[in-house]
């Protein structure tokens, strides 16, 4: 599936939706429950027409992932972001292969199950469906559930607009929406949901309003460290926040300068960040 360069030669909408197949056979040989989600998984009942995609993304059974991760990375998958290192949720690991392309393994979907994620995995495993994608069975979620999914992952863009959402807002019925609203609250996904509706003040008094506020609205960083702080109730956990806070998130780096970073670029992003914080906070005063 590559040239003599080493890259893929396949188109790469048929090679993502190879890549689905791959990764459903994978799972169905080694007992891997798993959710294809979002891209060519979804379909125009969800998404609109022609909307194209440029990676893999799966929802994987909690209790799964390790043994994927393990199955993967033995068959050439490199990882690009850990889990702890792919976003603030620390919900997905992005990993590479030279023939398959990149793929995005969620062990939860922000804003879904947040405090007991395999339950969540549960509800939304009960009502999935069969759909193929390069004529290959794979396990999808619900219409219902795929739009809710769609609904609850525009919560995390700070863009004025929403494609996704404002396609879903232009093309279902008001009874399509009360069918989203109460299986977003059998999900337990309301904060998120409201959110990316415009409706967050809703949940002014909702434990993780503030957390979805910071990922929604530009917002000083420090108002996401402080929201991030307040959901933990362990001191371990509060401390190792704090140490991802003010550590390089080398991951990131990497992936942005396309090389493993030096020392001083490590040191240059470190104190830059600080940099960035004292501007922040001279900005907000002033306003």
């Amino acid at each position: 599936m590559t040239n003599a360069l080493g890259q893929p030669d396949t188109p790469l909408e048929a090679r993502i939706r190879l890549s689905h197949a791959y990764f459903q056979n994978l799972a169905n040989k080694n007992s891997i429950d798993l959710l294809h989600i979002k891209g060519y998984a979804f379909g125009t009942d969800t998404y609109r027409e022609k909307r194209k995609s440029s990676d893999v993304d799966i929802l994987v059974r909690p209790a799964h992932v390790a043994r994927l991760m393990y199955l993967l990375q033995a068959d050439g998958w490199r990882i690009l972001t850990h889990f702890e290192t792919g976003s603030i949720f620390e919900h997905a690991a992005t990993l590479y292969h030279p023939s398959w392309g990149l793929a995005d393994v969620h062990r939860y979907f922000p804003g879904i199950g947040y405090f007991d994620r395999a339950l969540a995995f549960d509800k939304l495993w009960s009502t999935r469906r069969t759909k193929d994608i390069a004529h290959f069975p794979c396990d999808v979620p619900s219409v219902v559930d795929a739009r809710v999914i769609v609904v609850v992952h525009g919560a995390r863009s700070f863009a004025p607009k929403h494609p996704d959402v404002e396609h879903l807002q232009r093309s279902l019925k008001p009874a399509d929406w009360q069918q989203m609203r109460q299986r977003a609250e059998e999900l337990d996904c309301m904060v998120a949901f409201d959110t990316a509706l415009g409706n967050i003040e809703h949940h002014a008094n909702h434990p993780h309003y503030l957390l979805w506020k910071s990922v929604s609205t530009r917002m000083p960083s420090y108002v996401q460290w402080k929201a991030r702080l307040s959901l933990e109730e362990k001191l371990s956990e509060k401390l190792r926040i704090l140490h991802q806070i003010i550590s390089v998130n080398e991951d990131h780096l990497a992936m942005k300068l396309g090389h493993e970073p030096s020392a001083d670029e490590r040191r240059e992003l470190f104190f830059g960040r600080f940099a960035l914080l004292r501007a922040q906070r001279k900005s907000r005063r002033k306003g």
